[in-house]
């Protein structure tokens, strides 16, 4: 796959960007990456199209930069009106990576945008229904419900594997795409190795180092990509 140089550092800057929304951030994007491309090999993506899922993973929620830290942070459940602002996540992350030209820029804002669709049209922004919402959303959903769960938030405290896989079963068909799902559980021992191998890189000493490693740009490129807190 040939992977424009600027393109992948816009990307990493953009996931960078993205680390410093909320505490452990940079876990979550990096560890639901690996998933999703775990996930894509699962259900019989090939080597191009795997890695462009794994490229695009980490800005799928670039959106929560411009929702206000009393809501994104809320240590709660959300009324109405705060879930209203949250679902504008979707359409800012997807606006901000429109308008280029690039394949997997376009990628990136497909998914940003439909990630929190439902498989029976119960989601946002767009309600769409199956096949038609993108299969790399599709897999993304679930890599990112599944890491979401095992993780703490300020909201709750993390869930066992077995009981976050309970989740996902419950939610095939509706919630999820029953085959993402199936390949999912019956791959699940690959599942726990993609999350082990994006770990190792986790255990560098910052979220630069992180993301420079995941994205494999270059130590000199790397200086270009200021942390937002550095700015």
């Amino acid at each position: 796959m040939n992977v424009k140089y600027p393109v992948v550092v816009t990307l990493a800057s953009l996931t960078l960007a993205g680390c410093a929304r909320y505490p452990q951030a940079a876990g979550h994007l990096i560890r639901t990456a690996f998933i999703a491309d775990c996930l894509a090999d699962l259900v019989g993506r090939d080597a191009i199209e795997r890695k462009r899922i794994r490229l695009v993973t980490p800005v799928h929620d670039i959106g929560k930069l411009g929702i206000p830290d009393k809501v994104l942070l809320k240590p709660g459940k959300l009324n109405g009106e705060e879930r209203s602002i949250i679902e504008r996540h979707s359409a800012i992350g997807a606006d901000l990576l429109a308008g280029s030209s690039d394949p997997l820029i376009q990628l990136a804002s497909q998914v940003a945008r439909h990630r929190h669709e439902r498989f029976d049209g119960s989601g946002y922004p767009s309600g769409l229904v199956g096949a038609n919402i993108p299969l790399a959303a599709r897999i993304v959903a679930v890599a990112d419900a599944f890491d979401a769960m095992t993780e703490p938030r300020v909201y709750r405290t993390k869930m066992t594997d077995d009981d976050a896989n309970a989740v996902i079963t419950a939610g095939s068909g509706t919630h999820f795409d029953p085959l993402v799902v199936r390949m999912f559980l019956a791959g699940f021992s690959s599942v726990q190795r993609a999350r082990a191998a994006a770990n190792k890189i986790l255990a560098l000493e910052n979220d630069v180092a992180v993301v420079t490693k995941f994205f494999g740009v270059a130590r000199s490129a790397s200086s270009s990509m200021s942390h937002p807190s550095e700015t």
